[in-house]
């Protein structure tokens, strides 16, 4: 053999190979295969899985911001029926202050109207009391059947004026 080149050896080494390459196939090609395959489809899994997550949570956003659209458009109905409603409710108060305040007025005006006339009625009283204190008084200090007259004259006068309503303005004289 040329070269020392024996063709068994050659035959033995490739038959080692094929049988290494054999075993290497079986025991670690497969494996790792399935193991890259299941790996393929674990992340896969997760990717559709991370798209159906990211698809729901777009639709529940969409939701969620037209149940948000939905109470904007429910709170602000609600303030301005609130608003409609505090507005009513200020008018009726307005309207029973008002009443009040007539009922209070006209009430007032009547009792003004009373005294006034209990006054005039005190006083028309009082004057006349003191007319007849003065015509005492006058009666007891005259000294002529004239002055008699005079003074007869002068308390009728007073009284006439008196029940016209200008007793105010009336002054007696007692030094007559």
């Amino acid at each position: 053999m040329p070269l020392n080149i024996d063709l068994v050896q050659i035959l033995l080494h490739m038959l080692n190979f094929v049988i290494l390459a054999g075993g290497l196939t079986i025991i670690l090609f497969k494996p790792v295969n399935r193991f890259l395959n299941e790996r393929k489809e674990y992340y896969d899994k997760l990717t559709s899985d991370v798209a159906k997550d990211q698809e729901e949570a777009r639709l529940l956003k969409a939701e969620y911001e037209e149940k948000l659209k939905q109470a904007d458009a429910e709170i602000i109905q609600k303030k301005r029926d609130s608003e409609k409603e505090s507005a009513e409710i200020a008018r009726k108060y307005l309207d029973d202050a008002r009443e009040q305040a007539d009922r209070i007025i006209k009430t007032a005006e009547l009792d003004g109207e009373n005294r006034k006339a209990h006054i005039m009625e005190t006083a028309q009283h009082e004057i006349g009391e003191l007319v007849l204190s003065s015509a005492e008084k006058l009666l007891n200090r005259t000294e002529s059947p004239e002055r008699d007259k005079e003074l007869y004259d002068e308390f009728i006068k007073l009284t006439s004026e008196s029940q016209t309503g200008s007793v105010s303005e009336q002054r007696i004289n007692y030094d007559r």
